[in-house]
């Protein structure tokens, strides 16, 4: 779509982007069929849309032949989904709510034949995190997750130990994340001022690591984070109310250095140490 033909369309509606939701649309054709592609959906498939706003990635996902439930924040495009559902009625639903509020697991549950459902998305990059966390702590997760966001939050999500984070951690528990192409800032109006990527994440069927408690486990992740600079014997001294010396006993069992820092540990090394962590309380 040219800038100039989706300007004609916000202005026919009385629209215009809300910076306060963070709206950017992407005009690029070729990166919407790449997200797409990237999500590999396909006939049959449900799928949630978060953020449709003016429904060009939608179409695309409709056109694929996928059942799509679009939900959005900004009651303002309501007009513009309604002329989509013109086109899809029998394969668009869509509602005005908030995606962080809103019970879309109950609504797949309840829909015909498999409740197996994808996320894709172009999500405004400050909720970014927020809504991978919501799908991710889901008791019915999706089978995969494909969002345009941020490059630099793309980047820190399949970054490895060295380069770890609480988010990346978070998505590489429950499933493999994937760049899978970066997206220039010209490819949006209005353009943002840094880069975009397409992020995909395929969920494990089968849970490759074994959290015996979650809550937990992020809990004692945050305060170690909390002092990500500083080396974790100090962390779990500090924020964690432990003992010099069983500090550094933990960490020796753990096989973990003393002098190390948060973001240098695996995910193996995370679960381990949390588990030592929370018998020496």
């Amino acid at each position: 779509m040219h800038v100039e033909t989706l300007k004609n369309l916000l202005g026919s509606h009385g629209l215009k982007p809300n910076f306060t939701y963070g709206q950017n649309f992407l005009l690029d054709e070729i990166v919407l069929e790449d997200i797409v592609d990237a999500a590999g959906v396909k006939a049959g498939d449900k799928v949630l849309e978060i953020g449709p706003g003016i429904g060009n990635l939608t179409r695309k996902l409709l056109e694929r032949g996928a059942y799509v439930l679009a939900v959005e924040k900004d009651p303002k495009f309501l007009p513009l989904l309604h002329s989509l559902k013109k086109d899809f009625k029998k394969t668009l639903r869509f509602e005005i709510a908030d995606a962080l509020e809103y019970n879309f697991q109950q609504f797949f549950k309840e829909l015909p034949g498999s409740a197996e459902y994808k996320v894709v998305a172009n999500i405004p990059y400050y909720v970014t995190g927020k809504i991978l966390q919501m799908l991710l702590a889901a008791e019915f997760k999706p089978l995969s997750i494909t969002v345009l966001t941020q490059k630099e939050v793309a980047q820190n999500v399949v970054a490895g130990p060295g380069k770890l984070s609480i988010l990346a951690i978070s998505v590489q528990l429950f499933g493999q994340p994937k760049l899978v192409r970066t997206v220039p800032a010209k490819a949006f109006y209005p353009a943002p001022k840094v880069d975009s990527a397409v992020l995909h994440i395929e969920l494990f069927k089968k849970a490759r690591y074994a959290v015996s408690d979650e809550k937990r486990f992020f809990r004692i992740l945050h305060a170690c984070f909390a002092g990500k600079r500083k080396q974790l014997h100090n962390t779990l001294k500090n924020n964690l109310q432990l003992t010099k010396e069983r500090a550094n006993e933990v960490l020796g069992e753990a096989g973990i250095s003393a002098a190390a820092r948060p973001q240098e540990l695996s995910i193996e090394q995370w679960l381990r140490l949390a588990e030592l962590i929370q018998a020496a309380k």
